[in-house]
């Protein structure tokens, strides 16, 4: 990069649970460093917010946008209205944002009009379908565009970047990888799977067929426990009573979701973040998606795109599942390189 700045005053925006886990070692390293920074939490995952916020110091600000059943345009709206304060208040020469919510858009794209730089922590990722995954593919093309950091988790992010001719570009491997260093637990594979379903495009007639289908195959594999951490979202909770031979449970905290995780033989999803975290753990994943931007699990041989076919692709992951490749999301020392990156 050209004319590389001195950053003194960096603003770091969160709003789901996942960006809080994301972003958990650039912040603590930031502090831990005394390099100044504050943050702002949105409050877009307000009802999750909670079994992942002791991984961060509390937020310099807490938004409180989230109403019940408003849209993307009023999750948009109500975080811009409120931001756009803070950066006049603030005056941040940086702000650094991680994944494609509709938070990391809407604080991206208020700093962009206010001339501060961005930052943009797991840059690059692609699926080249702007309604798989909806809208988080239009989100982050979008801030790529207008980032002046792109710090991008794997050597696919990085080529799909320069494949958009997007500059100022590093490689720093995936925060996610952090996370789990932290959270390392013995790995075993007990007789249990772990299933997680929460994404927009899984809505209506699919989710149905994902939950029948989860209801056959463990009638058919009664010596199978599995476990379904229900997420809280009306669209998934209203079809729980499909679930009969299934234990449903609340939402875990973070640190009790990855010691399940090192536990089960293998997943059932279609969460981005625990492909990733699968590979940390050595453990096969069954992606209830049409496409996936995380095309290094499949390549790894770790992770099968199925759609909604559980059924038909169960044994892949049931009769060999162990896993025992190279971790291609990094080796746990992002945040460092991203900190390097600025100048510190």
């Amino acid at each position: 990069m050209k004319n590389k700045k001195t950053y003194s005053n960096i603003l770091i925006c969160y709003g789901t649970r996942p960006e809080v886990i994301k972003l958990a070692s650039l912040i603590n390293l930031l502090k831990k460093r005394k390099i100044n920074f504050k943050t702002v939490f949105t409050g877009q995952h307000s009802d999750l917010y909670n079994d992942v916020k002791s991984l961060i110091p509390k937020p310099n600000y807490e938004l409180k946008i989230m109403k019940k059943n408003q849209s993307l345009n009023d999750i948009l709206i109500n975080i811009s209205n409120d931001f756009v304060k803070i950066l006049k208040k603030e005056k941040p020469d940086l702000v650094i944002v991680q994944g494609d919510t509709t938070t990391v858009l809407t604080c991206a794209l208020n700093a962009f009009y206010t001339g501060v730089d961005i930052g943009h922590v797991e840059a690059g990722l692609r699926s080249y379908n702007l309604l798989s995954p909806y809208p988080e593919e239009g989100n982050r093309q979008v801030v790529s565009r207008i980032s002046t950091y792109n710090w991008a988790p794997t050597k696919i992010a990085v080529e799909n970047l320069k494949k958009e001719n997007i500059s100022n570009i590093f490689l720093t491997g995936n925060t996610i990888v952090d996370a789990c260093k932290m959270h390392m637990y013995p790995i075993k594979y007990n007789n249990k799977i772990l299933i997680t379903l929460h994404r927009r495009e899984n809505f209506g007639e699919k989710i149905i067929k994902l939950f029948n289908e989860l209801n056959i195959a463990a009638q058919k594999y009664d010596n199978i426990e599995f476990i379904f951490p229900m997420h809280p979202n009306p669209n998934i909770q209203k079809h729980k009573l499909l679930l009969k031979n299934i234990k449903i449970i609340n939402p875990l905290e973070y640190s009790e979701l990855l010691k399940l995780l090192s536990e089960v033989k293998f997943v059932i999803s279609d969460s981005g973040g625990i492909q990733e975290e699968c590979a940390s753990f050595k453990k096969k994943i069954l992606v209830c998606r049409d496409n996936t931007e995380r095309p290094e699990g499949v390549e790894a041989g770790f992770a099968k795109i199925i759609g909604t076919n559980i059924l038909d692709n169960f044994n892949w992951a049931n009769k060999s599942y162990k896993w025992n490749g190279n971790n291609p999301y990094g080796q746990g020392d992002a945040a460092k390189k991203i900190i390097k990156s600025l100048g510190f």
